[in-house]
């Protein structure tokens, strides 16, 4: 069993912790009432505004998400932008 714990070690704190990951998402979203439709209406508000200045934005391609920090919760937006013909 040691050799497969050395290999395979740590896994069930992985596990863990995207467990615990998970429910801090979800208890965050719960606390602001944030449901999947208002997340898909901030995505496209978002590239509404941000097509204003950069014309590459797809809303499909934009993630929000809602993180418990240690103090304060944080909204994330990646979003992803294409690159143009030339490159530098």
């Amino acid at each position: 069993m040691g050799f497969f714990n050395s290999i395979f070690g740590p896994r069930n704190n992985r596990s863990a912790q995207v467990a615990k990951e998970r429910l801090a998402t979800v208890l965050v979203d719960d606390r602001y009432k944030l449901t999947p439709e208002m997340k898909e209406q901030m995505k496209l508000d978002i590239a509404e505004v941000l097509a204003r200045y950069l014309p590459s934005i797809d809303p499909d391609q934009i993630e929000v998400t809602l993180l418990r920090g240690e103090s304060n919760d944080h909204l994330k937006a990646d979003i992803p932008l294409r690159r143009g013909g030339s490159e530098s």
